[in-house]
């Protein structure tokens, strides 16, 4: 059986710090567990990711998008666990935290899961990694340097290159090459601290599509635009809902093992106002309600999918959206407070930038993520569907790789206007 590249993803986030003056104290009893327990509604983690496409994706709205929300969150957590004052105060509504004691147990407890996953689970693949890099004329708190002593890496930000070289490698490790180059030397200039988190996504579909039923059909762009692509076809017993509350077809297609699937959701009005009013509803309770409401027996479904891959990188658009969502402290060089981090009170985030990769055809889907924060100096759902029913995604759809277990929103884009290689795409991804 085959593998499919269906999505990878790379996430660069630049934060730069300058100046600010508060006393911090260890938020965490350093010889607690902080894995031992935690809240496992990551809802607050879904509503963040969905507002930040929101904010995001509304920038072009003929555009295909990809992200990872989680990665974005877990990079900014990291801040969240450094940062004091108002700072704190943005980042924990934002993110939807409270406390940074439970926030810790949550974070913790989430790499834990994953990792023993990944050893006991051969049928898919999901890595997760951190790390921290401060430059080693700080003075670290002690209860960070314990903290995060996993994720904790003192290096010489004068040398550009070597620290560069060592944060990419780190990546594209983490990756499996998928994403080689997070940050440049240049980056690295007046660089204090970055906070860098990758993951990697590679699974197989637990109902594989045959190669010999893709053939070249037209996706609707509008209903005056069309464009040839490669369309996958499958029929098979799936789990299907209507959700009235998203104005939307939300179908299930499992990967190998069914703890991560593929969401795909499909508005019920063409166009787009249908499609903006889909996204606009999307929340981590519209779609809990959904998938808590799947029903165990599943429907026959034609699936048309598109074969397809994206590549979007996030610049300045990704540091405004977060500004937009009232994280607006952390990257102002006067009010920036990050001493929960280091006794110096000069540590800003300036600068963000994200990658991502999304590549979908027979097999199955391969996804990656980075986020690096780098601080510099401060200068309702209804029943289902008839016994068959076709789910044509020859025209706008949002696509969401989600972990069924921990109902976490791992990766998610949208698909709307064929990129002009797509006739190209052929074969599955690299061994």
């Amino acid at each position: 059986m085959g593998w499919i590249a269906v999505s990878v993803v790379a996430l660069m986030t630049a934060v730069v710090t300058t100046v600010g003056s508060t006393v911090p104290h260890c938020f965490a009893d350093n010889n607690s567990n902080p894995s031992r327990s935690f809240n496992t509604d990551l809802s607050g983690i879904s509503d963040f990711g969905f507002d930040l496409y929101r904010e995001l994706s509304s920038k072009g709205t003929a555009k295909n998008f990809f992200f990872s929300p989680y990665s974005i969150w877990t990079a900014l957590t990291l801040s969240y666990l450094g940062s004091a004052g108002n700072t704190k105060t943005q980042l924990e509504a934002s993110l939807r935290v409270t406390g940074k004691t439970s926030t810790l147990r949550l974070w913790r407890a989430l790499e834990t899961m994953y990792a023993q996953r990944a050893a006991s689970n051969p049928q898919y693949t999901f890595n997760m990694a951190n790390r921290v890099y401060f430059d080693n004329i700080l003075h670290l708190r002690p209860c960070i340097t314990n903290i995060l002593h996993k994720e904790l890496h003192i290096v010489d930000f004068s040398d550009v290159h070597g620290t560069s070289t060592s944060i990419n490698e780190f990546v594209s490790s983490t990756t499996k090459g998928r994403i080689p180059e997070l940050v440049t030397p240049d980056d690295m200039v007046d660089a204090l601290m970055v906070l860098v988190n990758a993951a990697y996504f590679k699974g197989t579909w637990r109902y594989q599509f045959k190669p010999s039923s893709t053939t070249t059909q037209s996706f609707f762009v509008s209903s005056s635009n069309s464009v040839d692509v490669p369309m996958m076809k499958l029929k098979t017993n799936l789990r299907l809902a209507q959700s009235t509350e998203l104005g939307a077809q939300i179908l299930e297609l499992p990967y190998a093992g069914d703890v991560i699937s593929m969401l795909l959701l499909l508005p019920d009005v063409e166009g787009e106002a249908g499609f903006s009013n889909m996204v606009s509803a999307l929340s981590g309770g519209s779609l809990s309600r959904v998938t808590s409401g799947w029903s165990s027996q599943r429907v026959l479904v034609e699936l048309l999918l598109p074969k397809f891959k994206l590549e979007k990188t996030l610049k300045n658009e990704l540091k405004e959206g977060l500004i937009n969502l009232g994280i607006r402290d952390l990257f102002n060089s006067s009010l920036a407070d990050l001493t929960d981090f280091v006794e110096e009170n000069h540590l800003s985030v300036s600068k963000t930038i994200h990658k991502a990769f999304v590549e979908v055809s027979e097999e199955g889907t391969e996804a990656a993520a980075a986020t690096a924060l780098i601080a510099y100096t401060r200068s309702s759902f209804s029943k289902a569907y008839q016994l068959v029913h076709k789910f044509h995604c020859n025209r706008p759809f949002v696509f969401i790789i989600h972990d069924n277990q921990a109902k976490n929103v791992l990766f998610m884009g949208a698909y709307k206007s064929p990129p002009r290689d797509s006739r190209k795409i052929s074969g599955g991804w690299r061994n």
